[in-house]
């Protein structure tokens, strides 16, 4: 049996699976080779073949292509400064408040005053998590 290698990239692996498709061996070899060379755990059944199809129609690059959708925006510097002020100027300011007055969702408004900004909620006003000398100043 061969050493396992104990460095790899996904790049690598793909390309050995590309080699050992186009010498026409099915994914579910190809996955038992991958296993004996690389170790247990270095991809999936499901992936190797996901990958065989890809080079069987075509596909040729090694890398993950970009993602697509909606960029994260509402998490922006712009967005926790505002949200910052608002919450400055009305302590008592409710989540819903907030989104609909930024236009985000309810889960980024979440985001942004819990876990970006550390805020949280005592007898209805919105305090740092911790006080710093200079919030305590400032309440």
């Amino acid at each position: 049996m061969a050493a396992h290698l104990e460095t790899w990239s996904k790049e690598e692996i793909r390309a050995v699976i590309r080699f050992l498709n186009a010498k026409s061996l099915n994914p579910t070899e190809i996955h038992k080779e991958l296993q004996s060379l690389f170790g247990e755990h270095v991809i999936s059944r499901t992936q190797v073949y996901h990958w065989c199809n890809l080079f069987e129609a075509g596909h040729s690059d090694l890398t993950d292509r970009e993602e697509r959708g909606r960029s994260i925006t509402a998490t922006s510097e712009d967005n926790l400064k505002r949200v910052d002020e608002l919450i400055r100027q009305d302590r008592r300011l409710k989540l819903h408040e907030i989104e609909s007055s930024l236009e985000i969702s309810e889960t980024s408004a979440h985001r942004i005053v819990f876990n970006e900004l550390g805020y949280r909620k005592v007898s209805a006003r919105w305090v740092p998590k911790q006080l710093t000398g200079n919030h305590e100043e400032q309440l």
